[in-house]
């Protein structure tokens, strides 16, 4: 299996086609070049006999060296049974429900609201 086949230049050469257009760096880990020329980064994985998806980030945005470095996050977490699309699900909902938590006490207690900032 080959690794680290994408290099900086040729990422920011790569130009938008008439359909989705893939650009592999091995172990799963791909960008995905959309028509309308947007570069996002994706990575293929196998967690309990189901193939998934896990979207790393948006191009330049997240660079091909963090990429590789969620990638492989990642892959330690599939490595030990753990699917990263539900540690990712599990920390949108603690972050949704933080926020509405601060949100109901701030207009029941609007005084914490001044103690705050």
């Amino acid at each position: 299996m080959a690794k680290e086949l994408l290099t900086d230049t040729t990422l920011r050469n790569a130009k938008p086609e008439g359909k989705d257009k893939r650009l592999n760096d091995g172990g799963g880990l791909y960008m995905l070049i959309k028509p309308n020329g947007a570069k996002w980064w994706r990575f293929d994985y196998t967690i309990k006999g189901k193939r998934k998806t896990l979207s790393v980030g948006v191009y330049p945005t997240t660079g091909l060296a963090d990429a590789r470095r969620k990638t492989q996050e990642a892959r330690v977490n599939v490595a030990n049974g753990i699917d990263p699309s539900a540690i990712r699900k599990d920390v949108k909902t603690d972050q949704k429900l933080t926020a509405e938590t601060k949100n109901a006490l701030t207009q029941a207690y609007p005084s914490l609201t001044a103690l705050s900032t």
